[in-house]
């Protein structure tokens, strides 16, 4: 049956408050799913169930563990979620989770808190009245001023209908999470189903998603098809954001993977893990962050341990806000907005939280005082806004990454910065919105930059492009690049063969490697993908081996020639070539990778040589391996051309 798609409700609290009877008393579910939990009597991992409203719209809920020492399943079952409805147990008053609960949901900016007195059937209305006090004084300390409080009795049914209105209450005035952008889901469980296969549930963060899509398990870059969607335990075609749902999957390799609480199934366009976030954190009250201290990061369904870099001056004191560089023990695939909540590694305690404000922050060293207005630009939702900011804080905009970043839509992103004061630069696939003054900046250190290689090596025809932007080293390489094609349209700058030069530098070879030039070119294009050894070549000019090489060396310095292995050196038009080959391969599998023996099967170049090649790949930048596979970073002919 078609359902409504509605929200998510997580029910927090202390440990044996009642939230796994409320459940039950409002949907009929036990959200006790695992036997220790059903013979403990108490929730250790996420519980889930739903209910129908009477127009047809599904809540879900999330039953999240009370107890201290499963924290960290609390923690991934509320990162995710729309309202929550905290549970304090008449008898017990607030007690430890009940601090803790609250101060994750505030941390987090989950807005939206009402409170549940259960077990009211224990005492008498002068200790409900007290408890509810006390709750009212917490959320009041906490910044929740007003807080809607029900007493309930899951036993005998008393308030049962006033939840049952609170909720319907909220379901009308909520709105439901955009569809738009890339389709993102927080794995939160991965299991075998017999004769359905492979199973992972959790809950929608954005886009949508159909039987039959294609995605890809992050970070470990494993190709899945979706075989069946359950949403909220019925059969359906499509999930979208904000539906808690099961997806069941697979793949060549993914079936045989094992599935880990906090991996991402995502569109595969999404797919760019990162280890670095520069994310907006408060602290709590009562703990503070000192800088470099070792935390446990919680995002999405993940935790990961790493390391808490303070971008201010100082560390960040109790119950203060400010920007913080993580650095994690293994890659995530967060991006922008993700809710994020630190746990002190030593004590496993809560002390802050706060959300992802760039996933793909610098590697290279940036001023202090820059990269704080760069990410105070970022804090704006408004894309047009964030722009603005960001080109008045850098001069430039890496369009692609910021849309990446936030997970838009690449035209959505171009519209917002067709008004802005900038130009659109670079090659196609890698645009640059930059100021004038910035690329005019940024020009003159290219100019100024080759003016001075060529007074050091005037007998040299010019540098290599990666030799160049290396040594431009406080601009990003991207943005770098961009200005550079920019320069060598307008004709500022020149390029012969692989190197790069002043339009009036002129560097002429040597009359005998000039003669030499017109033998051994030939005889590498001959068979540009497997060109003769350095032997061989000495062999064919009538030179001793030394020699030769001394001679491809002089000539890979006028880019003419590109030494891949110790032993062979390419014409650049064969390494380009080869290149070709390994994106090809790439686009032809549904993981976008591609394996060494593919490699050597379709290139026809010996095993032995295509490893040589394959780590020249690597090195330029071109691929990546992991595992097995290698995936495209770049074109080659973008990096050599």
């Amino acid at each position: 049956m078609a359902h409504e798609p509605g929200m998510i409700i997580a029910l927090a609290g202390h440990v044996d408050h009642g939230k796994t009877a409320l459940i039950r008393a409002l949907t009929g579910i036990d959200a006790d799913r695992l036997p220790e939990e059903k013979a403990r009597g108490m929730t250790i991992d996420l519980g889930f169930a739903h209910t129908a409203l009477p127009d047809g719209t599904i809540i879900g809920f999330v039953d999240v563990p009370g107890h201290e020492r499963f924290l960290t399943n609390m923690l991934a079952g509320v990162l995710s979620i729309d309202s929550v409805l905290l549970v304090v147990a008449a008898d017990d008053g607030p007690m430890p989770q009940t601090h803790e609960h609250l101060a994750v949901l505030r941390l987090t900016g989950i807005e939206d808190v009402a409170v549940a007195i259960t077990k009211i059937d224990r005492v008498d209305s002068a200790r409900v009245e007290a408890v509810a006090t006390a709750v009212r004084d917490l959320l009041a300390r906490s910044g929740y001023d007003a807080p809607v409080i029900i007493p309930v009795s899951s036993l005998v049914g008393t308030g049962i209908e006033a939840v049952r209105r609170w909720i319907a209450a909220k379901a009308a005035s909520w709105h439901r999470r955009s569809a738009a952008g890339g389709f993102r889901l927080a794995i939160d469980r991965g299991f075998l189903v017999p004769g359905t296969g492979l199973v992972v549930t959790g809950t929608v963060t954005s886009g949508a998603v159909a039987v039959g899509h294609r995605l890809l398990l992050s970070p470990s870059h494993l190709a899945a098809r979706v075989r069946g969607i359950q949403v909220h335990h019925a059969a359906a075609e499509t999930a979208s954001a904000g539906d808690r749902c099961a997806l069941a999957i697979a793949g060549a390799r993914i079936e045989r993977a094992k599935i880990h609480r906090g991996d991402w199934l995502i569109a595969p366009a999404l797919h760019a893990p990162t280890a670095h976030l520069d994310v907006t954190l408060r602290t709590i009250d009562g703990r503070g962050l000192k800088h470099a201290d070792r935390v446990h990061v919680h995002s999405g369904a993940a935790s990961v341990r790493g390391r808490a870099l303070v971008l201010g001056a100082r560390d960040l004191p109790p119950g203060e806000d400010g920007f913080v560089h993580l650095v994690l023990d293994r890659p995530t695939a967060s991006l922008a907005g993700d809710r994020v909540i630190l746990r002190d590694d030593a004590t496993g305690r809560v002390v802050a939280g706060g959300h992802v404000v760039d996933p793909f922050p610098p590697t290279r060293r940036v001023p202090r005082e820059q990269r704080l207005a760069s990410l105070t630009a970022l804090l704006r939702a408004d894309t047009g806004a964030a722009l603005a900011a960001l080109l008045r804080a850098e001069g430039w905009v890496d369009l692609a990454r910021f849309a990446l970043a936030r997970n838009l839509d690449a035209a959505r992103v171009t519209a917002a910065a067709s008004g802005l004061p900038a130009t659109r630069i670079g090659r196609p696939s890698r645009p640059i919105l930059m100021s004038d003054e910035a690329s005019a900046g940024l020009g003159q250190a290219l100019l100024r930059t080759l003016r001075s290689w060529h007074d050091k090596h005037p007998a040299l025809p010019g540098p290599g492009k990666a030799a160049l932007l290396a040594s431009l080293r406080a601009w990003p390489e991207d943005v770098a690049e961009a200005v550079l094609l920019d320069r060598l349209h307008a004709g500022d700058i020149a390029q012969t063969g692989g190197v790069l030069h002043l339009p009036g530098h002129r560097a002429q070879l040597a009359p005998a490697d000039a003669a030499l030039w017109t033998r051994i070119e030939p005889a590498i294009g001959a068979e540009p993908l497997r060109p003769p050894r350095v032997r061989e070549l000495a062999e064919l000019l009538k030179l001793s081996p030394d020699d030769t090489e001394a001679a491809l060396i002089r000539l890979e310095r006028f880019g003419l020639l590109l030494r891949v292995a110790p032993n062979r050196f390419y014409l650049p038009a064969g390494v380009i070539a080869l290149g070709e080959i390994a994106a090809a391969l790439a686009a032809e599998s549904e993981e976008a990778g591609f394996t060494a023996g593919a490699f050597n099967q379709r290139s026809g170049i010996g095993r032995n040589l295509t490893i040589q090649v394959l780590e020249y790949l690597d090195h330029i930048g071109c691929t990546r391996r992991a595992g097995e596979p290698r995936h495209i970073l770049r074109a080659a002919s973008d990096i050599l051309g």
